[in-house]
């Protein structure tokens, strides 16, 4: 999963400076790294991908490096270093003595955590790794590895463009397990074009055999830049209908669960101790420092608000930069991400804990949200004097529940009533 930015991003001007401003002290920290390379890019993708044959990998390691450097003290004041993430395009490609570098840099920055109070993940492609590779990087100190498995029927993967067939996967497993890696983690992917329940539920069982510690199961999102986004206007996308598609969001959930994966984020399942501790940065409103091309980074404030800045997407453009600026600035204010906050956290098995919010934010997570009734008698929405969360049938429309929860931040909020009284004069 790569950093989360809710809401459009506008251009920083001159007075946008994501530096500013006290960081809230305490929370821990987290590092993503954008290795944009990728050896194709397949038609559902949107992110940040530079096909190239001719890596640069020293060159990129050399500029990430410089960018931590110049971008540490922007979050001098945090927690302790929990989580590296190295997200993509496909970092399993990168040259394990430069990522290694990367590593080393980032841990130095930061202050060394132990094995056990640091996940260090990389992303990587069935077919696009073998076991020298994976030993190399285990060597490096990467804990967790992430495969892009996506399907298990040759037929799919053919259709999502993606460069391994199913016999890669398994194999792709037996070279990790081999190189010493105790965590694994599957992505998989429903609701995909052709493919039936059936379709499904083998793919399912198939990653069950694989024994994973971890496996995210997606479902697909058109995205409008996407050849998939070209041909879904076209009409020419034939997908799976919303029922089914809700049918094999409650298959993942029953089957992996019986598993002894058991759900614990809308897309995500986990055995007991596995969990991704670096997206639960994210769904708890931690910082995180996001360096490479494209990548996101969140300073959350002192006073409540936060800066979300990323940088310039196209490769060379991060590479040439000197000094390298954010390409996009944001300040969101408190009442902003209390919205976000309550959004993500529904987001979560556990959903919003009560006394943390009302500790960052000074009221009730429920307090001035109307439709929060609405949503009880929905069946939608459990609440205790611990938490508020959503239940089955609420995960199926967690996005609905979302935007009825939503609060106007208090400007928008006096200019809606201004308005309101203005039409009833």
């Amino acid at each position: 999963m790569k950093p989360v930015v809710l809401g459009r991003v506008p251009e920083g001007g001159p007075s946008a400076d994501p530096s500013s401003g006290a960081l809230a002290p305490g929370q821990p920290l987290g590092v993503y790294v954008h290795f944009p390379f990728c050896g194709v890019r397949c038609p559902y993708c949107d992110f940040a991908v530079d096909t190239r044959a001719d890596i640069p990998h020293d060159a990129y390691a050399d500029a990430v490096i410089s960018e931590l450097a110049a971008r540490r003290a922007w979050f001098e004041g945090a927690g302790s270093l929990a989580s590296i993430y190295f997200g993509g395009g496909t970092p399993g490609l990168w040259r394990p003595d430069a990522l290694g570098r990367v590593l080393d840099a980032v841990r130095a920055a930061f202050g060394a955590a132990s094995a056990e109070a640091l996940e260090i993940t990389v992303e990587a492609n069935p077919g696009e790794v073998d076991e020298a590779r994976l030993r190399a990087l285990r060597r490096a100190g990467v804990s967790r590895l992430s495969l892009g498995a996506q399907a298990f029927d040759d037929r799919l993967l053919r259709a999502l463009g993606r460069n391994h067939d199913a016999a890669a996967i398994p194999a792709a497993v037996r070279a990790t397990r081999a190189a010493g890696f105790e965590a694994l983690s599957l992505d998989l992917m429903f609701g995909l074009p052709g493919q039936s329940r059936d379709d499904w539920r083998r793919a399912l069982d198939a990653a069950v055999a694989l024994a994973p510690e971890h496996v995210s199961a997606y479902a697909l999102t058109v995205e409008r830049g996407t050849a998939f986004g070209a041909r879904d206007r076209a009409g020419t996308l034939a997908r799976p209908d919303d029922e089914l598609v809700a049918t094999m969001f409650e298959d993942a959930g029953a089957v992996l669960a019986a598993a002894g994966l058991a759900r614990y984020e809308v897309s995500s399942y986990a055995r007991p101790g596995h969990r991704g501790r670096h997206n639960g940065l994210y769904w708890s409103g931690a910082p995180y420092l996001g360096l490479g091309a494209s990548a996101a980074s969140f300073r959350p404030l002192a006073d409540g608000a936060g800066w979300r800045f990323s940088n310039p997407r196209a490769t060379d453009t991060y590479l040439a930069a000197s000094p390298l600026r954010p390409r996009h600035v944001e300040r969101r204010a408190a009442a902003e991400l209390e919205n976000e906050a309550v959004w993500l956290g529904l987001r979560t098995t556990g959903g919003v804990d009560r006394v943390v919010h009302r500790a960052r934010y000074g009221r009730d997570p429920l307090d001035g949200r109307a439709a929060v009734r609405g949503c009880l008698e929905a069946g939608w929405l459990v609440v205790d004097e611990a938490s508020v969360r959503l239940t089955p049938a609420g995960f199926l429309v967690a996005d609905e529940v979302a935007t009825r929860l939503w609060l106007d931040p208090p400007e928008a909020a006096a200019a809606k009533a201004t308005a309101a009284s203005a039409a009833s004069d």
